[in-house]
């Protein structure tokens, strides 16, 4: 009763014969207590697979980028990252879009496709959002 293994049957499936085959997650207490199981959940969390990548576009080569174009922020599209030998297109939402631009070079955007901050756990996103509530609920002087 002092060891607790857990194994996700989904991520062992989906991620074929190169997954990680064990990873020991820190606990400060016992086993089958609630700290172990948020020792499960970190663990859980430092070990799923997440994505985000930037890259640069030129306005027009080949997609017309803007409200009334192809895409725009928050529209979904696939692109390979900078980099990736394997060459495969990961798809998500485009959360940020920056124009550069000088008098010796065209136009280019830099979308970041995917979520950047969606590496944190959920509980800890919560946190500071109720966090900021609070401090913000504090700058008004409504709470001492």
């Amino acid at each position: 009763m002092a060891w607790h293994a857990v194994k996700s049957q989904a991520r062992e499936h989906n991620s074929g014969w190169s997954r990680l085959f064990e990873y020991f997650a820190d606990s400060p207490g016992r086993a089958y207590t609630i700290s172990a199981m948020a020792a499960l959940r970190e663990g859980f969390h430092d070990t799923r697979s997440w994505f985000t990548h930037t890259l640069t576009v030129r306005d027009g080569a080949p997609f017309v980028i803007g409200e009334n174009g192809h895409w725009w922020l928050g529209d979904r599209i696939g692109a390979t990252a900078p980099g990736d030998d394997t060459y495969t297109i990961r798809i998500d939402r485009v959360r940020e879009l920056t124009l550069a631009w000088d008098r010796d070079q065209f136009p280019e955007w830099q979308p970041v496709i995917g979520d950047p901050t969606s590496n944190r756990d959920r509980a800890q996103r919560t946190l500071d959002i109720v966090s900021d509530l609070v401090s913000g609920v504090q700058e008004l002087g409504v709470l001492a």
